[in-house]
């Protein structure tokens, strides 16, 4: 694995370069206690249940019979009656010529394979989820203080307006357009708070606990989004193919392959020893006395069957088909993902750097006309544009940093191995 692929998937959870001890300690809730999840291990052990029911068939079958039985003679010349004790083992075992019994097997176990990438996709998208809402209450509340602090600074250039409309030095209309920035301001707070309660309610849903586990005095102390370092934009193939839906998609195709194996080996003839040890007396204490043993050898030869098994065999073939499309499509979908994630990625950083720059000379044009505004020399529209400018290139910038960060959690789950979990560490 190359620098740049450790530095994004993480050597164990990609949440960490974030260095944000309470993301992981959600992402670890999550992991834990997210209901979808726990259905998906579920369904694991189901799969692991029947690999292990499979591998019985490698075995021989031994059987114990004890049994006791009374018949009744009733002729013309007598009656009597038999009293019988009988005990005995019998064991038979397939001896697997063609194949069939290890074909299906090993599709049993590529199945279990594939149920445990499928888990760790899903773990995935839930480390996912659960960062974005984390993250997300980060950037509402970084929001809501800079609008709050944005309300205060236009207040206070509205005291000024204010004071020159009363001095008779600028008209009511100016007064009015303040109060509608004010205003808007106000709007974009009502939408913040809105967005906020929304990341909340994902955030509890994803981590599978209640709303009422994060406090407002905890969310209103939260610390801004966070500064990320760069990346070179490079992934490697290898990195893809630790992907657990590629994965998934690589397991499926080796059961399919197994699946045509069995169906093929189901048309030979089936070959099965069986042997036997049977005793049997009036007293059970004698029963091992009188004993017969016997060794068979069985084979079995489907003749008709209408066509059943060869048209179980091309569907079989059918199956293989479509899962080598599946796979072959899941790697090129997986390219492309990581593709356009590394291009958002460097495309929100540029636009980044960019609004930072505009901010700076927007602030600069800011204090000037503040100034101007202040001597009479410049009129009200003037410094309303410049600071409708700075109002918006605060907030675009501010969208343009989650942005950014949005694309980096993407980056991360395009290219992660998803092994959080204890079945994806035990693979």
């Amino acid at each position: 694995m190359s620098q740049n692929d450790r530095l994004i998937q993480g050597e164990n959870a990609w949440w960490q370069a974030f260095d944000d001890a309470e993301l992981s300690h959600w992402i670890t809730t999550g992991l834990e206690q997210n209901y979808s999840l726990q259905a998906a291990r579920a369904r694991l052990e189901q799969s692991m249940a029947s690999w292990r029911s499979s591998r019985s068939d490698n075995y021989p079958t031994l059987d114990a019979s004890l049994g006791r039985s009374r018949t009744w003679t009733d002729s013309a010349v007598s009656q009597s009656t038999n009293n019988q004790w009988s005990a005995g083992l019998s064991t038979s075992y397939e001896v697997d010529l063609w194949g069939a019994i290890g074909a299906v097997n090993s599709q049993s176990e590529f199945t279990s394979y594939s149920r445990e990438a499928s888990i760790r996709t899903l773990a995935n998208t839930v480390a996912g989820q659960v960062a974005t809402a984390w993250l997300g209450l980060r950037k509402e509340t970084q929001m809501l203080v800079l609008l709050n602090s944005q309300q205060q600074r236009i207040e206070s250039a509205l005291k000024v307006v204010q004071g020159r409309y009363q001095r008779g030095q600028t008209s009511v209309t100016d007064v009015w357009q303040q109060e509608q920035l004010l205003e808007s301001i106000h709007a974009d707070i009502i939408t913040s708070e809105g967005q906020r309660s929304i990341y909340r309610q994902q955030l509890a849903l994803w981590a599978g606990v209640g709303d009422a586990a994060l406090t407002d005095e905890q969310i209103n102390a939260l610390a801004p989004l966070p500064t990320l370092s760069p990346l070179d934009g490079r992934v490697s193939s290898a990195a893809l193919k630790k992907r657990p839906d590629v994965e998934t998609a690589f397991y499926n195709l080796q059961a399919a392959g197994a699946g045509v194996a069995a169906a093929v080996a189901n048309r030979y003839p089936r070959f099965t020893l069986s042997a036997s040890y049977q005793g049997q007396d009036e007293r059970f204490s004698n029963v091992l006395d009188n004993w017969v043993a016997s060794l068979a050898g069985s084979l079995v030869l489907p003749l008709i069957d209408g066509g059943q098994r060869r048209a179980e065999v091309q569907r079989q073939q059918a199956l293989e088909t479509e899962a080598v499309a599946n796979y072959q499509q899941t790697l090129l979908e997986a390219a492309q993902e990581v593709q356009e994630a590394l291009i958002t990625e460097q495309q929100s950083a540029a636009l980044v750097e960019s609004l930072t720059r505009q901010l700076t000379l927007s602030k600069q044009t800011q204090e000037v006309q503040n100034s101007s505004y202040r001597r009479g020399v410049t009129g009200f529209l003037e410094l309303l544009s410049v600071q409708q400018d700075v109002l918006n290139l605060e907030t675009r910038l501010l969208d343009a940093t989650w942005a950014q960060v949005l694309a980096r959690i993407q980056l991360y789950k395009s290219v992660s191995h998803g092994q959080f979990t204890e079945e994806g560490a035990s693979q």
